[in-house]
Parts: C-alpha cells; structure tokens; sequence
C-alpha cells in the first residue's frame, strides 16, 4: 500500500507540470492514448499471443489481466487519478470500450522496427511505427463507426476527445536490451540511441499532426537493475553497485535519458501549440529500489 500511494503521490504531483498555458491544474482529460512496452501494456501481446499467465495480475486483479505484472501500471494509476476507467488495448476485441481513450502498447515493443520474430528475440513486432498505423486507423474509422449511432456512439471517444486527451508514451527499454541480446558494448549501443530518439521523436510529430497536444513521455528504467537483465547479461562483480545494480547498464539508461530530454526540450519549442511533460521514471524507479526496505518493498517479489 505505501508504494501504491508513492505512485499515486508521483502522478498527482507530475500532473501539475502540464503547461499552464494549453492545461490549468484543474482541467481534465476526456480519455488517454498510449504507446509503450511491458511497462503501460494493459493487454495487447497478450490479446495476440495468448493471455499473460498467472502469477500476472495475482495481486490487484485477482487473475491474468493482460498485464505483465503482478498488479497495476502506471498508466492504470494515471487513468485512476484522471477519473477514467482502465484502458483497453486496441488489439482486445473482447469486452472493450474505447471512449476514454485506447492501449496501442504491447510487451516487449521496440522504438525501431525489429528485423527478429517474437519467437527468435521475444521482442514484439508491434513497434512504435505500428502502434501509429493503428491509432491512425482508429482516429478515422471510430469516427465512422460511431455516427453510426447505437451502441457504437457509447464504445467509441468523441472527435473532440483526441485533441483533448492525454497521450503518454513509454518505450525505448526495449530498444537497449537489444543491444545487450547482440553482445554490443556500452558504447556501441549509445552510438545507435540518436536514431532510436529520431524516430521516437517523429512519432510525436505524427501524433501532433493528428491534433495531439498534451504529452506525457517517461524516460526509461534503471535497466542495470532489472533482474532478467542482471540474469541474462552479467557483468564482473567490480561492475555491480551497492544496490546490486549492473553500473555500464545504468550507464546506458541515463545516456538515453539525458538525450531524450535534450530531444523534449526541442519539441516543445517545435510544436509551439503543445505541453510536452518530461517524466523521470528512472528517480522513481531507482527509489523504489534503493529505498526498498523504507517502503515496505524489501521481502516482496518484484515483477517486471
């Protein structure tokens, strides 16, 4: 319960950093848009490729939710303080409604197209480039669907909603641990993070042709703490921190970080009609880690 509320702190207090100028802190957001991996995926791999099994959703749920966690995400605890229902991922034909707002996110996506099956890597070939054709097709078929009217009008957002929702993005983990998949060294994986960020970046652009122009984007996880990173990728024992952390694998997160925002800062000039909110879920993330015990988190089992 003390981390849950943490979380819920973190986004209360995050919201308030929306521009004043397009946002006050009282306004609202009629539905969300999502792109992302494992981290915000509420459903789509598993709609694809079979339901993500139990343990997964154990904790909240009380069963498989879609989620690759054992509770909730940080997208359900910003659609939470938004007054908004979870979101559904567009690949769930099953019981969804998307008139506050849809999922494309699915675990295991990349920034960059993967040139590997899901079987070979495990990575998902819903790519940050697909997400997009997809929430392009819904942007205009929801809208030709819903007038015509019934039951379609109730499951599907209102033209307006999209220029007037919240559009959060989380992605790129994905796009560094394949680097360590392919044995390259630190350096040789920074050297390709530019164009992961060009095309990330494009995204956005895309997003805000279609009307978008408030932006939610976290940065990335302390990868080096990561447990299947520790376990698949090693590194000498000189290499390993206090906390227990792979040093050159934080080393690459926060190198992605620094330019992401570097890449934000831009965009907010660029898109001169948006709020581009920068959020930093590596602090978040490494407290949680390193102030396990004072959160109460220290004898739990941590799911990814």
């Amino acid at each position: 319960m003390q981390t849950q509320r943490f979380l819920i702190s973190f986004v209360s207090l995050a919201s308030f950093l929306i521009n004043p100028r397009v946002c006050s802190p009282t306004c609202g957001f009629p539905a969300i848009f999502n792109f992302g991996d494992s981290n915000s995926d509420t459903g789509g791999l598993s709609a694809a490729f079979g339901q993500a099994p139990y343990p997964n959703g154990q904790t909240f749920f009380h069963s498989p939710s879609g989620r690759f966690s054992d509770g909730r995400l940080i997208v359900d605890f910003i659609a939470e303080e938004l007054g908004l229902p979870y979101l559904n991922a567009f690949l769930d034909s099953i019981g969804s409604n998307f008139s506050h707002g849809a999922n494309f996110a699915t675990a295991g996506s990349t920034v960059r197209p993967p040139n590997t099956t899901i079987s070979q890597s495990g990575v998902s070939p819903i790519s940050l480039d697909v997400q997009l054709v997809q929430f392009s097709d819904f942007f205009t078929r929801s809208q030709l669907i819903r007038n015509r009217g019934g039951v379609f009008k109730q499951l599907l957002p209102r033209k307006e909603y999209f220029s007037q929702a919240l559009y959060t993005f989380d992605i790129g983990q994905n796009d560094l641990t394949a680097g360590l998949k392919l044995n390259m060294t630190t350096d040789q994986i920074k050297a390709y993070i530019p164009d992961v960020l060009d095309q990330l970046s494009d995204a956005i652009r895309k997003v805000y042709m279609k009307g978008g122009r408030r932006f939610w984007i976290h940065n990335t996880a302390p990868i080096g703490c990561l447990p299947y990173v520790l376990d698949r990728f090693p590194v000498p024992a000189s290499q390993i921190d206090s906390h227990g952390c792979a040093i050159p694998r934080n080393e690459i997160a926060r190198y992605f970080n620094s330019e992401l925002k570097t890449r934000v800062i831009g965009l907010r000039k660029e898109l001169s009609k948006a709020a581009i909110t920068y959020v930093d879920v590596y602090s978040i993330k490494l407290t949680l880690i390193t102030q396990a015990r004072k959160l109460g988190i220290s004898n739990q089992t941590n799911n990814r």
